[in-house]
């Protein structure tokens, strides 16, 4: 665990997850609190071009910060899933971070780090560098292929609900990584929509 930061990031991303590891920043200010974040992970990543994060949990951002020397893009988003943050580099590979909140108690915030380093799939040769998908079209594809179900209907619902969160992004200034945001919200989304929808136990 990187002590400085509080970041915990798995050895690699299974197949079957989206999230990358989990970050207990010190405060609410994603500004001033990312530049820490991006040191820890440039060795990871690279240089910064974009950060996406969930806009509940956060101070008021602005659309743009000086991290490492560079000018970095912030997107805000809204979606139902807890608090989170996508750091794209510039050739497009990304990590995404599952927001531990800054107020949680010592004990608490150290078992959700700790717990960001189990991963169910071990098989190493399932890991794999995200690249970022062409069009919010791709990502719709990409999406319904994974999830395997014949059905033209779940296929055209997952092309809705990528639609509708491409227009979060309408107005960023560089489109080229928005399909990255896309695909995390509508891949949050579809787990969830798939635990409504699983019958209660007995």
């Amino acid at each position: 665990m990187e002590r400085e930061t509080r970041l915990q990031l798995k050895p690699f991303r299974p197949v079957s997850e989206h999230i990358d590891g989990a970050w207990w920043p010190r405060s609410n200010s994603l500004v001033d609190e990312l530049p820490s974040l991006a040191a820890s992970v440039s060795e990871r990543l690279g240089p910064i071009a974009i950060v996406g994060y969930r806009r509940n949990g956060w101070d008021p951002t602005p659309s743009l910060a000086e991290i490492g020397g560079r000018t970095v893009e912030l997107l805000g988003f809204t979606s139902d899933e807890p608090t989170s943050v996508i750091l794209i580099g510039e050739d497009g590979h990304h990590i995404t971070l599952h927001v531990i909140p800054p107020d949680v108690d010592e004990d608490c915030g150290q078992k959700a780090l700790d717990d960001a380093r189990a991963y169910a799939d071990r098989d190493m040769a399932s890991a794999s560098r995200s690249l970022v998908a062409r069009s919010v079209a791709d990502v719709a594809d990409k999406l319904a292929r994974h999830e395997g179900r014949d059905d033209d209907q779940r296929v055209a619902q997952i092309r809705r609900w990528c639609e509708e969160a491409a227009q979060q992004f309408a107005d960023a200034p560089v489109q080229t990584f928005v399909p990255i945001l896309v695909e995390h919200i509508v891949r949050n989304r579809m787990i969830e929509s798939r635990i409504a929808s699983t019958p209660p136990v007995g």
